[in-house]
């Protein structure tokens, strides 16, 4: 098992690593000037220009700029936000937690959905499981952004006396907290939920059929026993491996959701940061986000190879 930790996290830094190179070099074949974007306007002289270009690092060679940066990162110096002027460390910390609640209450409701939904689909089949899969067909076809923006006019339409938009930090009411991100939270974990669901379907089917199932119904085992001791035990192994395989999904769709009801999360700074090329922000988000997902499956895979003995190998 030691030795399974120390090869994912070696894949872990060598994936960081060229996410990060990846983000670098792709913000430096964006078009414009990143000067100019610095200096928030173009009225300004070549000497200005210059000088600005000498503080950001920007007149060195490109490979050069690099190793700059990822050492600073390494340090916990990510730059100044061009926008702001503050350190961009600063900027992301709060509006991390933020996105960090929102991706874990949709986690949440998309694991309960998924599970439920696909455990119902599997043991009741019939109509049950019509009604399943015509529901996780209809969720997989709608995006989230959509699924969002029908809810906030449905619950502006009809619940009126709902806060819909904006946040409530947990520190000035916890309840208000929840409460502002169960309807975003909920637009997020549709579309995950599908995925949980039919591997939930899948895994109880076949787990149904494997002989240690029928030998504990024949023994006259009662159906709860052998929902709860053999079929659910077994068959969420994988699903807990697809769960945390979704997470990338759930940070790539806070961008819109977030947006969409004034949430102050890393999604919506991600999303102002491009509209007002703020590429330091931009650099930083991405390497945060890639390194929450590698860990997250990285844990995964550690969590899935104790679990079972195969994957080890």
């Amino acid at each position: 098992m030691v030795r399974l930790v120390f090869v994912r996290l070696a894949w872990t830094l060598a994936i960081l690593l060229g996410v990060s190179f990846t983000a670098f070099m792709l913000m430096r074949a964006l078009p414009g000037d990143f000067a100019l974007a610095a200096a928030g306007t173009s009225s300004v002289g070549e000497e200005v220009m210059a000088q600005i270009r000498q503080e950001l690092g920007i007149d060195r060679p490109l490979i050069e700029q690099y190793f700059l940066w990822l050492g600073g990162a390494l340090t916990g110096d990510l730059g100044n936000s061009f926008v702001t002027k503050r350190p961009v460390l600063q900027e992301i910390g709060p509006r991390f937690v933020v996105t960090f609640q929102l991706t874990t209450i949709a986690a949440i409701m998309a694991m309960v959905i998924g599970v439920v939904t696909g455990l119902a689909s599997a043991r009741l089949r019939g109509r049950v499981d019509w009604i399943v899969r015509i529901f996780n067909g209809l969720s997989l076809a709608v995006p989230n952004f959509v699924v969002g923006t029908l809810i906030v006019l449905l619950a502006g339409l009809y619940f009126p006396q709902l806060s819909i938009f904006g946040y409530t930090p947990f520190l000035v009411d916890p309840l208000a907290n929840i409460t502002s991100l169960l309807l975003p939270g909920f637009a997020l974990a549709l579309a995950v939920s599908v995925t949980i669901s039919e591997n939930t379907r899948a895994a109880v089917l076949e787990v149904s059929n494997q002989d240690f199932v029928m030998v504990a119904r024949a023994k006259g085992l009662k159906p709860g026993a052998v929902l709860r001791n053999y079929l659910v035990r077994n068959a969420l192994t994988p699903v807990i491996t697809v769960t945390g395989l979704q997470v990338a999904s759930l940070l790539g769709g806070s961008i819109l959701v977030e947006t969409i009801f004034a949430i102050p999360g890393m999604g919506q700074y991600l999303f102002d940061s491009i509209t007002s090329r703020d590429y330091p922000v931009i650099q930083a988000i991405v390497l945060v986000a890639a390194t929450v997902v590698v860990l997250v499956n990285m844990l995964v895979d550690v969590a899935y190879a104790r679990a079972d003995a195969r994957a080890k190998s």
